[in-house]
């Protein structure tokens, strides 16, 4: 958040930014870099998981990509949908998802990384 725009008092009652959110962009050298070429920085994604959503939800992404939003969704407790028609982009996900034992439907290509059955 901007300095001074939401102060703790009011995150704490559940306030949301407004229109601007201050964010770094996924760091080229950094832990949670994927390589997949659109990936959203996980610190944002978890800010919109928790303000618009319960434990226990089902989150769900029909452009999934690099799989943000269900590692935010399974740090926060929820259960999380992931569809993407990249081949790629699902390969990504499952290795980057695998701690969590996602269940993967229609991953019909041998791949190295295929961590789903």
């Amino acid at each position: 958040m901007a300095p001074g725009l939401v102060t703790p008092e009011k995150a704490a009652r559940g306030k949301s930014p407004t229109d601007v959110w201050w964010h770094t962009i996924v760091p080229t050298n950094g832990r949670e870099k994927t390589g997949y070429p659109t990936q959203k920085p996980l610190g944002i994604v978890n800010r919109i998981v928790r303000v618009h959503s319960a434990p226990g939800d089902v989150v769900l992404d029909f452009f999934a990509g690099s799989g943000t939003t269900g590692e935010a969704a399974a740090a926060h407790g929820r259960r999380f949908v992931l569809i993407d028609n990249n081949p790629e982009a699902v390969a990504v996900m499952a290795k980057r998802l695998g701690r969590f034992t996602p269940e993967c439907v229609g991953f019909d290509r041998p791949h190295p990384s295929r961590v789903c059955a």
